[in-house]
This record gives C-alpha cells, sequence and structure tokens, in this order.
C-alpha cells in the first residue's frame, strides 16, 4: 500500500510537471514571435488554462511576453496586470535589463507620466553599458521628445546616439531624423542632415533608403516654399529609381509644385500620371483616401485655371463614392480578418491537441512504467525478505545443532548453575554452547517461527522445543534480566564490570550486544537473535567501540575485560 501511495504520488507530481512544462514550452515559443507577430503571441498566450498553476518565472513570462507584444502592437500597457513585478523579475538578467527599462517606460509613458518614463530610460541608459541597447533606450528617449513636440531635445538626444558605434545604415537613419526635426522646428540647418543621411544611404547602396529620404527632404521644401528645388529632388529619384518616381504620390507632389510655379501643362502631365498610378494601386487592392482627395482638389484647381465650371457635387459625389468603397472594403477585410483568425485558431487548437495526445500518451506510458516499476520492486522485495527468513532459518538451525550437542553434556539445568561452582571453570567453548541453549530456552525468534507455519519453520519449531522438554512458550521474548546473571557467572562477571566502566555511555541495546558478543555469538547469529540486520549490528557495534575508547577494528570483549 505504501508502495502504492508513492507511485500515484509520483504520477501526480509528473502529471503537474508535465502541465506546467507544456505551458512553459508554449511561452517559451513566443520569444521569437513577439516582433515579426504580435497578434498572434497574444491569440497563443489567451488560449493557455489554469496560468494559476504555473511557477513564479513562467507566470511572469507570460506577462513579460503578452506586454511585449501590445508594445509591439502601439497598444496600451496600463491594464497589463503584474507588469511591474515581471519587469522588477527580469531585470536581474542581463539580456532582459535593457528591455526591461524600455517596457517600463513604455508603461509609465502610457499612464501619461511622459517624465517618470524619461527618469526609468535614463536610469537604463546609466546602468546599461552595452552601446546597442544604449541606443535603443536612447532612441526611446528621443520618441518621447518628438511625441511631446519638443524638437530641440529631441534632436539633441539624437545627435548624442551619432556618437555611439553605429553601422551607417544606422547613422543615416538618425541623420535622417535630426533632418526631419529640424525641418519642424523650421531650422535651415535641416538641409545639411538630410543630404547627409541621403549620402549615407547611397554609399551603402540603399537605394530604397536614400530615395525616402529624398521625398521627405522634397517634401520639407515644397512647404517653404521651394518649389524648383524641391521638384529638381524629385526628378532625382527619377533617375535613381524610375519605378518609385512613378509613383502617384510623387507625381501629385510634383504637380501641386507646378501648379505654384504656374506651370500648369508640367502640372496637367503629372496629374495625369498620378490618377494612372493611383488606379493601378486600386486594382491591386491598395486605396489611400487621402491620395484619392488630393488628387481631386488638384483636379479642381487645374480645371479651375482652363476655365471650367468647378463642379461641388461633383466632388460631393466622389467623396460618397470612396465612404461606401471604405465601407465595403472594411467589411470584406474584417470578414477575411475573421476567417483568418478562425483558421489560425483552429490550427492552433489542432496544436494544442496534439501535444494533449502526446502529453496522454506520455502519461499512460509513465503509467505502465511505474506499474512495471512497482511489480519489480515488489516481488524483489518479497525475494529479498524470503532470501533474509531463509538466511535466520539457517542460522537458528546451526545454533539448535550446537546446543543439541551441548545436550549429551550437561545434565543440569539453568537452576543448578547457582549451586554448582564448578561450573565456572569449564572450557569458554562450553561456557559458550550452554548459553546458546539457555537462549534458545528464551529465544523471541521462537515466536517468528512459530507464526510462520510452514512445514521447515514447524519442524525447527519441535527440535528447539525439544531442548527443554517442550515447556518453551512460543509467545516469549528473551528475559534479560534473568540473563545477566547467567552472562556474570560464566563469564567472570562480564556484565557488572561492562555495566559499571561504560553503563551510564552504553545503551540498552549496546549492552545486549556486548554480552552476546562476550558469549560468542557472530553478528550473523546477534542480528536473529535480536531481531535486527546485519548492517544495524555493525553500526551498534562502531558506537560502541568509540564509547568504550576501543581502536576501530577492535574486539570489543577484550578491550572490556583490560579494563579490569
Amino acid at each position: 500500500m505504501k508502495l502504492t501511495r508513492v507511485l500515484l504520488l509520483i504520477l501526480i507530481s509528473v502529471l503537474l510537471s508535465c502541465n506546467r512544462n507544456r505551458s512553459a514550452n508554449i511561452i517559451s515559443d513566443t520569444d521569437s514571435l513577439v516582433m515579426t507577430n504580435p497578434k498572434q503571441v497574444l491569440t497563443i498566450l489567451d488560449s493557455i488554462e489554469n496560468t494559476s498553476n504555473l511557477g513564479e518565472k513562467e507566470r511572469l513570462h507570460l506577462v513579460w511576453n503578452r506586454a511585449l507584444a501590445h508594445q509591439a502592437l502601439g497598444m496600451s500597457m496600463v491594464e497589463d496586470e503584474h507588469l511591474q513585478e515581471a519587469i522588477a523579475y527580469f531585470r536581474e538578467e542581463k539580456e532582459k535589463q535593457a528591455d526591461s527599462y524600455l517596457l517600463e517606460a513604455s508603461y509609465l509613458n502610457w499612464a501619461g507620466k511622459d517624465e517618470d518614463a524619461i527618469k526609468t530610460i535614463e536610469k537604463g541608459i546609466a546602468a546599461i553599458s552595452d552601446s546597442t541597447k544604449r541606443v535603443q533606450l536612447l532612441a526611446a528617449k528621443a520618441s518621447i521628445f518628438e511625441h511631446q513636440r519638443k524638437y530641440d531635445q529631441t534632436v539633441n538626444v539624437l545627435k548624442e546616439i551619432l556618437k555611439s558605434g553605429l553601422t551607417k545604415r544606422e547613422q543615416a537613419i538618425f541623420n535622417y531624423k535630426i533632418g526631419l526635426n529640424l525641418s519642424l522646428m523650421g531650422d535651415s540647418q535641416s538641409e545639411q542632415f538630410y543630404e547627409k543621411s541621403i549620402q549615407q544611404a547611397m554609399e551603402n547602396n540603399d537605394t530604397a533608403m536614400a530615395c525616402e529620404f529624398m521625398r521627405n527632404h522634397a517634401d520639407y521644401l515644397a512647404n517653404n516654399g521651394q518649389y524648383r528645388r524641391s521638384n529638381d529632388i524629385y526628378h532625382r529619384i527619377g533617375r535613381i529609381l524610375p519605378q518609385v518616381a512613378e509613383l502617384s504620390a510623387i507625381q501629385m507632389a510634383m504637380a501641386g509644385n507646378y501648379i505654384n510655379l504656374h506651370r500648369l501643362d508640367s502640372a496637367r502631365i503629372c496629374h495625369d500620371k498620378a490618377i494612372k498610378s493611383e488606379t493601378e494601386l486600386e486594382a491591386q487592392g491598395f486605396t489611400d483616401i487621402a491620395r484619392k482627395a488630393e488628387l481631386e482638389q488638384e483636379r479642381v484647381i487645374l480645371d479651375y485655371t482652363d476655365g471650367k465650371a468647378v463642379s461641388f457635387v461633383d466632388f460631393a459625389r466622389y467623396c460618397d463614392s470612396i465612404t461606401m468603397d471604405m465601407q465595403m472594403k472594411e467589411n470584406t477585410s474584417t470578414r477575411r480578418l475573421e476567417a483568418k483568425n478562425r483558421l489560425q485558431t483552429a490550427n492552433y487548437e489542432l496544436k494544442l491537441n496534439q501535444q494533449r495526445m502526446g502529453w496522454l500518451l506520455s502519461v499512460a506510458t509513465l503509467l505502465l512504467i511505474g506499474g512495471g516499476i512497482g511489480g519489480w520492486l515488489y516481488r524483489r522485495n518479497k525475494i529479498k525478505q524470503s532470501a533474509e527468513a531463509e538466511d535466520r532459518i539457517d542460522t537458528l538451525a546451526r545454533m539448535l545443532e550446537e546446543a543439541q550437542k551441548t545436550i549429551a553434556e550437561e545434565e543440569s539445568d539453568i537452576k543448578s548453575i547457582s549451586s554448582n561452582a564448578d561450573e565456572l571453570e569449564r572450557p569458554k567453548s562450553d561456557d559458550d554452547a550452554f548459553f546458546k541453549k539457555i537462549l534458545l530456552q528464551q529465544l523471541g525468534i521462537i515466536r517468528l517461527v512459530a507464526s510462520t507455519p510452514t512445514n521447515q519453520n514447524q519442524a525447527l519449531l519441535k527440535r528447539i522445543s525439544g531442548i527443554s522438554g517442550g515447556e518453551i512458550p512460543t509467545n516469549s521474548l528473551l528475559v534479560w534480566s534473568d540473563l545477566y546473571p547467567v552472562i556474570d557467572r560464566l563469564y567472570d562477571n562480564f556484565h557488572t564490570r561492562l555495566m559499571e566502566q561504560y553503563g551510564d555511555a552504553l545503551t540498552e541495546k549496546e549492552e545486549q550486544i556486548c554480552c552476546l558478543l562476550c558469549a560468542g555469538f557472530s553478528t550473523k547469529e546477534i542480528g536473529v537473535i535480536t531481531q535486527q540486520s546485519d548492517a544495524t549490528i555493525y553500526v551498534r557495534k562502531t558506537s560502541i567501540r568509540k564509547k568504550i575508547r576501543a581502536a576501530e577494528g577492535q574486539d570489543i570483549v577484550a578491550c572490556v575485560n583490560e579494563q579490569r
């Protein structure tokens, strides 16, 4: 029964551990998806059941990854429970330290505590030596300042970032951001940073990035009335990437610049190109209301310059058509998204079911293995017990044979010992055999033999009973109060001397072992008589040697006798 309970507890522990491990593995699987597919991360994490059974690390890992997904999606993090706890926990891990400050700053930013967010980032900058992580923190700081429209402070932080060991691509990006923020301030220095970022992108053979920087530079020039210079940059884009220059957004911008330059023919050419490009984009499923509205605005202006009447009704209908078109596209998109989500959910549920089946198979296997091990342990224990019983029987039989030899030579019994002083002068071998006969008469093992009604035990019991004429009660134990005087009479007051010298130090069990050793009993025989294992007897003998100050392996009886 004990073994069954132990196995059951082991299996329950294994089941709980497997469940926790499965959930922990699911959480760990989302690590690589946080930045690439944060929506899927949220779906996966929300599917985990019984999160209360998770360990502390797994629970906080779930909170951590959910917060990272919210951050990547630009979602509020104020409602993320236990986020502060997760931040404090993972801040101790070096690879997550920078992210902990970024998450905390983002949380504070969403809570409307921009100044606290800045202070948190500054703490992170002071605590982290890794240059890459420092750049991330500084970039987050610049983003907060930019959001606050503190463009001058944004520029200062971005210039600090440029002092770090950046790649050419990173240098181009941050120079561009400096130029953008300077242009928002109306600072003419923006041009040199725009130009530098474009040059660095071209040196890095990243023409797409260079054209993007040029486009924003051109927009800045147009907003500042420098229409000719703006169009020069757009033409430059056309020379580098003709396919980009044909996009509706660039052609519309050029048309607007030509209108302001009063070059209406050039404006119409660019406007027509923009309409063609926008139509092609719409055919591909890309629609931008702002671009379409700007195209309609340009059309109205160009019609007016041609002397045509301006039709606001047409523009209103156009706006209505855009609204209806967007509603239809939104409904279609929603349905597609719903279908996609259902498919993703179904696929993930299938994956979970597969994992559950694998888990159940593992449990079944463990149960089978546990049952097999339990059966094997039970059988081995029974075999061991049987072997030990046989060994005890053999020892008893041998002791019995020695005692029976003594019967032929001894005619007196235990009571006559006190009246016959010559008994004390017999050879020690005779005394030992005689004492064994007496011990067998009191032997508690007899009860053990009698309680197991095998043929072998019953025969042995009859032989032992024959020593004393069948007067031995089978339920009696050794009466040591009667045996100690016999020890004293046979072995020169051994028990009395033992107690005088070491009575305060020795336990009763140790006292009895010393007496049996004096009577010539072996370790095996002592174990049988006292119903203790051989190992226990060896341990007790070691303890006795320490208490009587005998050397390791020294004869205990001899050591006691030497103290006389």
